[in-house]
C-alpha cells in the first residue's frame, strides 16, 4: 500500500508540475544522492520497515527543502504507525514549499479525517478541488468524508459522481452512487 502511494505521489507531482525528483540545480529538484535515498525509503517503506524508512527520508528532509516529495511520503509513513502528529508535522513543512501541492492537501485531508477533524478535511478537500477539479482522488476521498464520517449524502453523492466521471473503471464507486441515489431519494 505505501509503494502504490508513495508511486502516486511522485507521478501525480511529476505530471502536475509541482516537484521533481530529477537531480539539477532548479527549485523542486533532489541531488542524486538524495534520491538515491528516497528510492531506498520507499523500498524500505514496501516492504513495511517504517522505522528504516522514517530513518532514510528524515536524514533527506533534514538536508534539503528542495521538494515536498520526502515530506510527504515521511507523513504517510508516520501515519501508517499511528505518528499522526509527526505525520501532520511533515505535511506542514510540504505544505509550505508547495502550498499548490494536490498530493499533500490530499493526504492533510485524510491525515484530518484520522484525527476526527472532519470540517477541516472537507475544506481541505473543497480547497484542493477548486484548483484541481479532476484530482479524482480528492473527489474520492471528499466522497468518502461526506458519506461516512458527515452523513452529508448530497455532498458525498455528487463526490462520488464526479470521481466516477473520470475513473469509470472503479465498480465499488459505481455501487456506492446507486446506494446514494436510493438514499437520496428516499429523504
Amino acid at each position: 500500500m505505501i509503494k502504490a502511494n508513495a508511486v502516486l505521489v511522485v507521478i501525480l507531482l511529476l505530471v502536475s508540475g509541482c516537484a521533481s525528483l530529477s537531480p539539477g540545480g532548479r527549485s523542486g529538484s533532489l541531488s542524486e544522492r538524495d534520491i538515491d535515498t528516497f528510492n531506498r525509503a520507499m523500498a524500505l517503506l514496501e516492504s513495511e520497515d517504517y522505522a528504516g524508512g522514517i530513518e532514510l527520508l528524515t536524514r533527506i528532509t533534514e538536508n534539503t527543502r528542495a521538494s515536498a516529495v520526502p515530506f510527504i511520503n515521511l507523513a504517510m509513513a508516520y501515519s501508517r504507525i499511528d505518528e499522526l502528529d509527526k505525520a501532520e508535522e511533515s505535511l506542514k513543512v510540504a505544505l509550505d514549499i508547495e502550498p499548490r501541492n494536490p498530493v499533500a492537501h490530499n493526504e492533510y485531508g485524510l491525515l484530518l479525517r484520522r484525527q476526527g477533524r472532519f470540517q477541516e478535511a472537507r475544506e481541505v478537500y473543497q480547497n484542493i478541488l477548486q484548483r484541481y477539479p479532476d484530482f479524482a482522488l480528492a473527489r474520492k476521498n471528499l466522497g468518502v468524508l461526506c458519506d461516512i464520517y458527515l452523513r452529508d449524502y448530497a455532498c458525498a453523492l455528487k463526490a462520488y459522481q464526479a470521481y466516477s466521471a473520470v475513473a469509470p473503471e472503479d465498480e465499488e464507486v459505481r455501487i456506492w452512487i446507486t446506494d446514494l441515489e436510493w438514499r437520496v431519494e428516499g429523504t
